[in-house]
């Protein structure tokens, strides 16, 4: 559930975060079944998961399985929804990316030649990205066929800035590789930090006055820098491993999840505000 402020506004104001439904995939030959990776449809209306070998799309509201999908012959790592809502996308251990419609109907596969570890749709172009430990592509519905590009090391995570022209990479090797949407062979831009990049994302909002890039780092840092590589302000030391980091409210608020088993609201500025889900065994 989305956390509510209550009285006051600003940092100071108590939020609460209500649980709206939950749901446990079955195990499937005696394996737990794990979720790597959630993707809300752009209107709110749907979430799709990456649980096991099959793509789950529920209804977003009230928990409602609406699809099981069965497509891929291996763990599915990430999913991804375009910014339109017409289709997502899901990647796997198997090498491949499948496309989808909102109705669920597989209609393209393409493959990598390692497992593809992240996925991203550009907002304003609808060309999707997917990256695996040895390059990345860029699929568009114009092309008979994907170019790769190849990275230095595994890619963990990506995202697009809100213009579509700029494809910011997360490796495994502790860089983040930004990469123009006109030359993507070529990196423009690199931040180096001291530890594999677990997860990125650029703000949301078309109020802010430069793209803004939020990194979660294992050396255990929220960090944000500018499209030109420049650090705003000091990294917030966390205590913990950071897993997932996402912008929420159009960019007001960064929401953060870790190996610390709990999710966290902070501002866009990096101030902690308040834990809002604690993880169970």
């Amino acid at each position: 559930g989305a956390p509510k402020p209550q009285g006051e506004a600003g940092p100071r104001a108590v939020m609460r975060s209500l649980v709206a439904w939950t749901d446990r995939a079955p195990e499937r030959e005696g394996a737990k079944n794990i979720v790597y990776d959630i993707a809300f449809r752009p209107d709110g209306s749907q979430l799709v998961a990456a649980c096991g070998t099959r793509v789950l799309v529920y209804d977003a509201a009230d928990g409602n399985l609406l699809h099981s999908l069965k497509g891929h012959k291996d763990a599915v790592h990430c999913v991804a929804y375009s910014r339109d809502g017409a289709r997502f996308a899901s990647g796997g251990a198997d090498k491949q990316v499948i496309i989808w419609t909102t109705n669920a109907e597989g209609i393209l596969k393409y493959a990598h030649t390692e497992p593809v570890q992240a996925l991203a749709y550009n907002p304003m172009t609808h060309q999707l990205a997917s990256a695996t430990a040895a390059d990345f592509g860029l699929w568009s519905a114009e092309a008979k066929s994907v170019p790769k590009h190849k990275l230095p090391s595994r890619a963990t995570c990506a995202s697009w800035t809100n213009d579509g022209q700029h494809l910011a990479l997360g490796l495994f090797d502790g860089t983040v590789s930004i990469r123009d949407r006109n030359r993507p062979d070529t990196e423009k831009v690199r931040i180096e930090r001291h530890a594999p990049i677990w997860s990125l994302a650029w703000n949301p909002s078309r109020d802010e006055a430069y793209d803004v890039l939020a990194v979660a780092c294992w050396d255990q840092t929220l960090s944000f820098y500018q499209l030109s590589g420049r650090q705003m302000g000091k990294e917030r030391d966390l205590g913990y491993d950071p897993c997932c980091v996402s912008y929420f409210s159009n960019g007001e608020y960064v929401v953060m999840g870790g190996s610390d088993r709990s999710a966290a609201l902070w501002t866009k500025d990096g101030v902690k505000l308040v834990q809002i889900g604690e993880g169970k065994d």
